[in-house]
């Protein structure tokens, strides 16, 4: 859930949210912002396996003293106090449901997983990387399979993700993998790791620009595509892109729905079907 797909009260209440998650971590270590983000999915579990207590905490006719004393008297003895202050803050916010509670906890948790990676200089390889696993992921149905599979606990899972990567990516890229692999939340692997890196990459504005060519580019290249996409949409683009050489030729651009085709196929298939218009006419 990200604060687009929020209306209303809740959108503002997370908008506070993440102000706070800000006032938080300034200043602190990497190590802290970890530690704050576990808190936090610690609370976030315990409030997704009660639809009571959800209610209980944004309940309107509740007053913010009494939903204080409640999740300090859940949480208190189980999470730090910087955590707790933040669970007080949410649970004092107006929100639309018990659920978009729950989802903005998620969105601070993930911040708080970005904000260590900035600390400790790792933000870009956090989004690249992220992005290049969301691509492993989705090429691979035994892969989805053994991730997704309810049999196998969130243990094995996290072995098995941190096996497949080791040594190939950052310390805050395998952080993310391992809470994210035990935050499914009735979502499969491929969507919540998307959920993942749109929060991720949200921090800075930015959208993915998922890119296809058939050749690697290199450094320049990606930075003047970059920077042309920038000016055509008016925003800041994170250029993600898969080499695939069924392409032949040129590259093809997916924002969104939206869908910029200028390879050599999509050009052949065009001429091909032009053709074939003229022979029946």
């Amino acid at each position: 859930m990200s604060a687009n797909e929020l209306t209303g009260s809740s959108k503002a209440s997370l908008a506070a949210l993440r102000l706070a998650v800000e006032a938080s971590l300034k200043a602190k270590g990497a190590a802290d912002a970890l530690a704050l983000a576990a808190d936090l999915s610690t609370a976030r579990a315990a409030l997704d396996s009660s639809s009571g207590l959800r209610r209980a905490l944004t309940d309107p006719a509740r007053g913010s003293d009494a939903k204080s004393a409640l999740a300090k008297d859940l949480f208190g003895k189980v999470i730090s106090p910087s955590a707790l202050s933040l669970i007080e803050q949410a649970v004092a916010l107006r929100w639309s449901s018990g659920s978009n509670l729950t989802d903005a906890i998620e969105v601070i948790t993930i911040e708080a997983l970005a904000i260590s990676a900035e600390v400790a200089g790792e933000s870009d390889a956090l989004e690249g990387e992220i992005l290049a696993i969301v691509r492993s992921i989705a090429a691979s149905a035994e892969l989805r399979q053994g991730l997704n599979d309810p049999k196998f606990s969130i243990e094995a899972k996290q072995k098995l993700i941190a096996s497949l990567f080791a040594g190939s990516i950052s310390g805050s890229t395998a952080k993310v993998l391992e809470m994210m692999v035990g935050s499914l939340r009735g979502r499969n692997v491929e969507r919540t790791l998307a959920h993942y890196s749109h929060v991720i990459l949200a921090r800075k504005e930015r959208t993915v620009a998922h890119v296809k060519s058939a050749v690697r580019l290199d450094g320049e290249r990606l930075s003047r595509l970059g920077a042309a996409l920038e000016r055509a949409l008016g925003h800041k683009i994170r250029v993600d892109v898969e080499v695939d050489p069924l392409v032949m030729g040129g590259i093809s651009v997916r924002i969104g729905d939206e869908l910029i085709d200028g390879t050599v196929v999509n050009r052949l298939m065009e001429a091909s079907r032009s053709l074939a218009g003229r022979a029946v006419r």
